[in-house]
């Protein structure tokens, strides 16, 4: 009986990890990785940034401004790029303070706060994108259906429902396109922010 009690003792014993990690071992796994997360968010926002303008860098200009002084698009497209740089910068900033504030976090509270600020961040910039998308979208379409050198040539068996419904449709893809980019581009990111932000409440607890 005395070994048989024995035996149960060890094989209880064996699905016990001989590897112990203390709530503060756990909380600086946790730190590190977030602010990883946290640091490719802030990449991925500036290269987001900078690829489109240094595309823009290699266009033909000439043909570009041509096209804006016939539909009178000038004065409107230089409007929307200033207000969307100013958004984007305030946006690749505020993801830097958030990278910095994680990164010298020292409590876990204070994590866990970061942690939900830096995903309401995320959302708020994924939002914002997709609203001035089809702002500038419908925006532009108005102004160029509505142009004497758009409505010179429009043949006369095509109507201009017909052409502001396919135009709207080709925008609503656009926009859905670029949601299910951002879903995969920060869902992954945030899925692991979120999986952090559980953890380090389990070990708040």
């Amino acid at each position: 009986m005395e070994q048989l009690e024995q035996l149960k003792d060890v094989w209880k014993k064996q699905g016990e990890s001989e590897i112990k990690f203390s709530g503060e071992d756990i909380y600086n796994m946790l730190h590190k990785k977030s602010s990883s997360i946290v640091k490719w968010i802030l990449i991925i926002s500036i290269l987001e940034f900078v690829l489109p303008n240094l595309i823009y860098l290699v266009t033909d200009h000439d043909a570009s401004r041509r096209i804006y002084e016939n539909y009178g698009l000038t004065n409107i497209t230089m409007i929307y790029t200033a207000i969307h740089v100013v958004f984007i910068c305030v946006f690749i900033y505020i993801f830097y303070k958030n990278y910095k504030n994680i990164s010298a976090e020292s409590s876990v509270k204070g994590l866990l706060f970061d942690i939900l600020k830096t995903r309401k961040t995320v959302k708020y910039y994924i939002y914002y994108n997709l609203t001035i998308a089809a702002i500038i979208g419908v925006h532009i379409f108005y102004i160029v259906f509505s142009s004497e050198a758009f409505l010179e040539n429009i043949p006369k068996d095509i109507n201009l429902i017909t052409i502001w419904l396919i135009a709207l449709s080709l925008l609503a893809i656009a926009i859905f396109v670029f949601w299910i980019f951002y879903r995969i581009l920060y869902g992954i990111l945030l899925k692991k922010l979120n999986k952090n932000y559980d953890n380090l409440l389990k070990n708040e607890c």
